[in-house]
């Protein structure tokens, strides 16, 4: 059998074969009797072979219908079974994703994120890299990431999803050795220390508000790091002054590890961005990645600005 309509020839001949006549498996399957006697002898003329005698009154198998009416029913038992598993599984993912983030975030926010994202579609694996670096996103071969500052591949389109509240924080020996300071501009007597990446606006510039004013300033930093995990760990040793993130910030503050600058000034947060390759074609795989990183990534930030992980 090579068409297409092979499989329902077969069911509309089982349901013959258990009415006993074609008028009554007419009436079961919801069509005409000339069409379904149509499509016995398009069977007939596949097999080679009649299925059905027919006389004026009654109607028997043929020993081909027989053997074909026992093949018939195991073979549809078979083509449910898989239409059945065919059908849950047309909505489980499946594939690889490579996705990347600038660092601190990654660790502390992503991969939290993408465990459960994983947990829910078990038949995606993920990768995770982790770059502070500019990234040539589609060509160094990822399907979506998380980004700060402006995108530097045109090929990729980006979504503000998120935004990283930040406090200036410093280690309370410091300030046994440098006076609180009650102004920004008191802020130059305390040595700064910076973030490496240009993009993260924090290597050596500030700008602070306070209701409708600001102040912006310049900032020699004693020292430069990459990631802002290192900023905490060097603040929290007295090496000088920062920025860090809310949910990073606020614990170390709570333990007397640190201290809030200038509570009454606030710092502009920064936004968070979803980024992926800007054509239209991207694979089920990745739109349900974007989609669920949209809605959780805002969600595990605030659990952890609320000190809820």
């Amino acid at each position: 059998m090579n068409h297409l309509n092979d499989l329902q020839q077969i069911r509309e001949f089982v349901q013959i074969a258990e009415s006993g006549s074609i008028s009554g498996a007419a009436k079961v399957l919801g069509m005409g009797q000339p069409t379904l006697s149509r499509h016995l002898a398009a069977l007939e003329a596949q097999l080679g072979s009649p299925l059905i005698r027919r006389d004026t009154h009654t109607m028997s198998l043929t020993d081909a219908g027989r053997i074909l009416l026992a093949d018939a029913h195991e073979l549809l038992t078979l083509a449910d079974r898989l239409g059945s598993r065919l059908r849950m599984d047309r909505g489980a993912l499946r594939g690889h994703l490579r996705m990347v983030s600038v660092v601190d975030v990654g660790q502390w926010i992503i991969s939290r994120v993408l465990s459960r994202f994983q947990r829910l579609h078990p038949h995606v694996t993920t990768e995770l890299h982790l770059f502070n670096r500019a990234t040539k996103f589609v060509k160094e071969g990822f399907d979506c990431g998380i980004m700060v500052g402006v995108p530097t591949d045109r090929r990729v389109a980006v979504k503000k999803i998120a935004q990283l509240h930040r406090r200036l924080v410093v280690a309370p020996a410091l300030l046994q050795e440098h006076s609180m300071p009650k102004h920004p501009d008191d802020l130059h007597r305390l040595p700064w220390l910076g973030i490496l990446q240009p993009h993260f606006y924090s290597r050596d510039r500030l700008e602070l508000w306070k209701d409708k004013s600001s102040v912006k300033l310049k900032l020699p930093p004693v020292m430069l790091l990459d990631t802002v995990t290192a900023l905490r760990e060097a603040v929290i040793e007295g090496a000088g002054f920062t920025s860090l993130p809310e949910w990073m910030a606020a614990r170390d503050i709570a333990a007397g590890r640190l201290v809030h600058l200038l509570p009454e000034w606030s710092l502009e947060p920064i936004d968070l961005q979803l980024a992926h390759a800007s054509h239209e074609q991207l694979p089920q795989r990745v739109r349900s990645l974007l989609e669920y990183l949209e809605h959780e990534i805002p969600v595990e930030i605030q659990r952890l600005d609320l000190s809820q992980r």
